[in-house]
C-alpha cells in the first residue's frame, strides 16, 4: 500500500508539474505514426514493468503515455491491452521480476534458477505483444463481441 500511495503522490505531482504536456511534446516530436508511437511505448513500458509494481507502473505511466499516443489516432483500449500486456510481461522479466519472486518460493526454486528458465516463455509472449501492437483491431475484438458496439 505504501509503494501504491507514493505512486499517486508522485502521478499527482507529475501532473502539477505539467510532465504529461512535455512528454507528450517530446513523443509527438520523435514521431507522429501510430505505429512508432506504440512500438516505443513498449519499449519505455518493458524497462519500466521490470523493475516497478505494475499498480504503480500503471498509476505513473499512463498519465504520461495517453496524451500523446491518443493524439497520434491510437484507440485507448488498444492502449490499456499493450500497457497491461507490458506490465505483465515486465513481472517475469529478470532483474526485479516480482513474480519471478513468488513462484520461485512456491515452486522451491532458487531465484536465479528460475530467472534463467524463464527466458524460452518470454519469446511467445513478445511476439504476442508486437502482433497485438501492431494490430489494433485485436484489442476490441472481445469487448465489441461482448456488448455488441
Amino acid at each position: 500500500m505504501f509503494i501504491v500511495s507514493s505512486a499517486a503522490i508522485f502521478a499527482w505531482v507529475l501532473t502539477v508539474e505539467q510532465v504529461p504536456a512535455q512528454m507528450s511534446e517530446l513523443m509527438l516530436g520523435f514521431s507522429k505514426d501510430p505505429v512508432v508511437l506504440p512500438m516505443l511505448t513498449n519499449v519505455i513500458l518493458l524497462i519500466v514493468g521490470m523493475f516497478m509494481e505494475s499498480i504503480a507502473a500503471i498509476m505513473v505511466m499512463t498519465p504520461l503515455l495517453i496524451p500523446p499516443l491518443y493524439a497520434a489516432g491510437v484507440d485507448p483500449v488498444h492502449l490499456g491491452v499493450v500497457v497491461v500486456l507490458n506490465l505483465m510481461i515486465g513481472l517475469l522479466t529478470p532483474p526485479v521480476g516480482m513474480s519471478l519472486y513468488m513462484v520461485s518460493i512456491i515452486a522451491n526454486f532458487s531465484f536465479s534458477r528460475m530467472a534463467r528458465v524463464i527466458w524460452p516463455f518470454l519469446v511467445p509472449l513478445q511476439v504476442s505483444l508486437l502482433i497485438v501492437t501492431l494490430a489494433p483491431s485485436i484489442s476490441p475484438w472481445l469487448p465489441a463481441l461482448m456488448f455488441g458496439k
